[in-house]
């Protein structure tokens, strides 16, 4: 089932309209492409970052104060704000699904309607007007820095299209593939995925000086957990390190 459909069954089962359900998706999809794992700028064919950022937050070397205020965005909304970021954090864990959970990012959207968004969440549960439904989670909701309701509400209609309005059943989420295959890279791969993937899981250790000197940066990780050779290169062995708790 694909995650579009998720999104829209978790939405009507809650009580949205099929309106204000399709009005969220065409907001996500500019947000996030509709994909829950999606990192902001994370535009690479694999969403390496994605799922590298997925895997840390789960496995605890990405901690929760970090995932709350890294101002990165983050998921079906893209969430950002610390305090937003915290509390999906906090409902993640008590959910018991995994971080990535179309299903659970959806309910989590929903406790924010009905405690922070009353209004908003009354008129999703009545509307029959998917241009208004589309209009109203954009400036009242996501709040953009451009509010581009016409590409949003575009998106809506085309997924209109594209789903079961009358439910898609009891299919099982669609699995991410987690197992990332990173390359071995040096400082002549600067233009690689995996070097922006390898900055960032080193920034997310606390290791800032990499802004200014990648590849020494890489160095100094390598002797500080014991790695051998310490000489730059980042193989299956240092990965394998800057992935672990």
């Amino acid at each position: 089932m694909s995650y579009e459909q998720i999104i829209y069954d978790c939405f009507r089962r809650h009580g949205l309209t099929q309106a204000a359900a399709l009005g969220f998706l065409g907001n996500w999809y500019c947000e996030s492409n509709c994909e829950p794992y999606r990192l902001q700028g994370d535009f690479s064919p694999y969403r390496t970052a994605s799922k590298a950022y997925v895997q840390g937050v789960e496995n605890g070397s990405i901690s929760k104060q970090q995932f709350q205020n890294d101002q990165k965005g983050f998921g079906l909304a893209q969430w950002t704000y610390w305090s937003r970021k915290a509390a999906l954090y906090d409902f993640w864990k008590a959910s018991g699904k995994a971080l990535d959970s179309a299903e659970m990012q959806t309910e989590f959207a929903l406790q924010e309607l009905r405690t922070d968004y009353k209004a908003l969440f009354d008129f999703l549960q009545s509307t029959n007007d998917v241009f208004t439904a589309t209009s109203r989670i954009c400036r009242e909701y996501e709040r953009p820095a451009v509010n581009n309701i016409d590409a949003r509400y575009a998106a809506a209609k085309r997924i209109q299209n594209e789903i079961d309005l009358d439910g898609g059943g009891d299919e099982p989420e669609p699995e991410v593939d987690h197992s990332l295959k990173l390359r071995t890279i040096d400082k002549n791969c600067e233009g690689f995925d995996e070097t922006l993937l390898l900055k960032g899981l080193l920034l997310c250790r606390n290791y800032d000086h990499v802004l200014e000197d990648l590849w020494d940066t890489v160095r100094q990780f390598q002797a500080d957990f014991g790695l051998s050779p310490v000489d730059g290169v980042v193989g299956p062995k240092t990965w394998d390190a800057l992935l672990k708790r």
